[in-house]
């Protein structure tokens, strides 16, 4: 947003506003003259009301916004914005808590609320995806424990359908009797009982994956750290290995000897001087 077009500003603003659904009224008379108490309230909305993944992020941070002063409000508005929304203000803390500077603090406030309006539709997205990853875990496990419901309830209809009843016929001689009689069936207790046992473990087993899902993202995130600091320590190697190649056949000299050095050294210009005089 260029400077020099205050309308144009006051249109972005309020474009941000309705983006937010801000439920305040709003002076723009105050806005255009830079007055710091109109800015604020619109910054807190958008970190505290706004969304709750954004107020998550807060407490995750350890981020307090309530129940400070001007000063302290920004000066934490100010480290947030750097350090999870990489965005650096245009104007200081001390020039944003000034009158004037109108058009720079309504471009400060219009970034804040794309950068907050972009955070919560990442962590919107991230947290379906998880709540996606769990509903199939749970309806896995509530399919698998109905089904064992299902055996419990009708032990004796289609729950032993795998298990029909034998039937023999009985021969005398070389007489065919028609009567079918049934051999009798083991105790069911026992295949009851591992039933059970079987419902337990599909139960220990569908919690077991929730937890390892849950561990694989946090050792991703763990990863995604620590390769950022690795990053970061390659810079670093990099950079002393330049500074060594600078400093290569120099001597380096403390700046304290040095000018004590330097002071000899012009004391025994004079003595000389003095000498070669008399």
């Amino acid at each position: 947003m260029a400077t020099g077009d205050l309308k144009g500003s006051l249109r972005k603003i309020e474009q941000g506003l309705r983006l937010l659904n801000y439920p305040r009224d709003v002076d723009y008379t105050v806005l255009v003259k830079g007055d710091p108490a109109a800015f604020l309230p619109i910054i807190s909305y958008s970190f505290t009301s706004f969304s709750t993944y954004i107020a998550e992020l807060l407490v995750k941070c350890d981020v307090e916004l309530t129940a400070k002063s001007d000063l302290r409000f920004i000066e934490a508005i100010y480290k947030l914005l750097r350090d999870q929304f990489q965005y650096k203000p245009i104007l200081t803390k001390q020039q944003f808590l000034q009158f004037g500077f109108a058009e720079r603090k309504m471009q400060i406030v219009c970034d804040i609320i794309n950068c907050v309006v972009k955070k919560h539709k990442e962590l919107s997205n991230s947290n379906k995806v998880k709540s996606q990853t769990r509903k199939k875990l749970r309806s896995f496990k509530y399919e698998v424990l109905s089904n064992c419901d299902n055996v419990f309830a009708d032990p004796s209809g289609s729950a032993l359908n795998f298990k029909q009843k034998p039937q023999v016929e009985r021969h005398s001689g070389n007489e065919v009797s028609d009567d079918l009689h049934p051999l009798p069936l083991p105790a069911q207790g026992g295949n009851k009982e591992e039933l059970y046992l079987d419902h337990d473990v599909v139960e220990v087993k569908c919690e077991q994956v929730i937890e390892d899902n849950c561990q694989i993202e946090f050792l991703k995130s763990q990863l995604a750290d620590c390769q950022e600091k690795l990053h970061k320590l390659d810079w670093i190697e990099d950079k002393l290995h330049v500074l060594e190649e600078k400093l290569k056949g120099k001597v380096i000299i403390d700046e304290k000897d040095w000018n004590n050095l330097l002071s000899r050294v012009l004391l025994l210009e004079t003595e000389l001087l003095l000498q070669s005089r008399k």
